[in-house]
């Protein structure tokens, strides 16, 4: 399984890839946003193991994949279907590494991503969430043509014990029709 876009390749986690992802994955800067394994390289490649592991799988929830540009991982995004329990909807998230951030490539990432969702995963909706405090995140998603349904949910995160602000923007699968008809 493999999605090309105009400028970039995405692709399932796999095995050999520990190294790149934990370029990004390793950035507190970046992940205190995120839940990654991001406090050892062991960890990453726990994450890299399991999320390959998972690819193979019948019962596969969540679709993680690595962003590449140029031969070169620069992220990572995945379409989640955990939080649904009659798997209806899938969640999506992405990152990148801050050396190729304002580029464009998180918007291109989950463009595809959404895509991919709605042609492949048999559901109606797709959420996505993002921290008030990561505006490039929440433009990515009003760029995906998703609209926020909640700009006032909050989550606190494990490792530092902040809660912040919470956006969810989502977009059915209809709306997402539209949007690619026009």
């Amino acid at each position: 399984m493999e999605i090309k876009t105009e400028r970039l390749l995405l692709r399932p986690v796999q095995l050999g890839d520990e190294k790149q992802i934990h370029e990004y994955a390793g950035d507190r800067e970046i992940t205190m946003m995120f839940w990654l394994p991001n406090d050892t390289f062991e960890e990453t490649c726990d994450f890299v193991k399991r999320n390959a592991e998972e690819w193979n799988s019948p019962d596969q929830l969540d679709y993680e994949f690595v962003i590449i540009h140029d031969g070169r991982i620069i992220g990572g995004c995945d379409a989640d279907l955990s939080h649904s329990d009659d798997r209806s909807y899938a969640t999506l998230g992405w990152i990148i590494n801050k050396e190729f951030r304002n580029r464009g490539f998180a918007s291109e990432a989950a463009e595809a991503l959404l895509n991919f969702a709605f042609e492949n995963l048999s559901i109606d909706k797709v959420y996505a969430q993002c921290d008030t405090e990561n505006p490039a995140s929440f433009k990515v998603m009003m760029n995906i043509g998703m609209i926020c349904v909640n700009d006032k949910g909050t989550r606190t995160y494990p490792k530092t014990g902040k809660t912040s602000g919470e956006y969810t923007c989502m977009i059915t699968k209809e709306e997402w029709s539209i949007k690619r008809k026009a």
